[in-house]
């Protein structure tokens, strides 16, 4: 439940166009947080030995500032609930502690043998714990959805 962090410089022409992160970029940079954020927990070595990968399966991104070319990024990566099927995260873009983008994800953990329910992943990671409350904006998010 703890907050990752990884911070970077966006780079003229490779991360941005002359002035702004390009949406695509915001993407990239979410993909490698979630990365860092699950291999470097506990989850990393029981991941690595039964082979499972974890996969997106939604995202409601919203932009709120422009992120523009040699700005320092932080992208803050958290894990807020889960429920008997999927994993939700947050993600936020900031800028000297400023909010730039948020995105919340849905996500899975997919082994060989198929999609695992978070109740058996943490059951191998030996952990007991119950999701937070749901958050009433994900919640929103879920209902919109069906």
């Amino acid at each position: 439940m703890d907050e990752f962090r990884v911070s970077f410089f966006a780079i003229p022409l490779i991360d941005t166009d002359f002035t702004r992160l390009f949406t695509h970029t915001y993407s990239s940079y979410m993909a490698l947080c979630r990365w860092h954020f699950v291999f470097n927990s506990q989850f990393r070595n029981v991941a690595v030995k039964r082979r499972w990968v974890p996969v997106t399966t939604a995202e409601n991104m919203e932009y709120r500032r422009s992120i523009k070319a040699f700005q320092r990024v932080t992208v803050s990566t958290r894990l807020i609930c889960w429920n008997d099927k999927r994993f939700y995260l947050e993600q936020k873009f900031l800028i000297g502690g400023n909010l730039h983008a948020n995105c919340i994800l849905e996500g899975l953990i997919r082994g060989p043998s198929g999609i695992l329910q978070p109740p058996e992943v943490f059951a191998h990671l030996g952990v007991k714990s119950e999701s937070p409350p749901v958050p009433t904006h994900i919640d929103h998010w879920l209902r919109a959805r069906v």
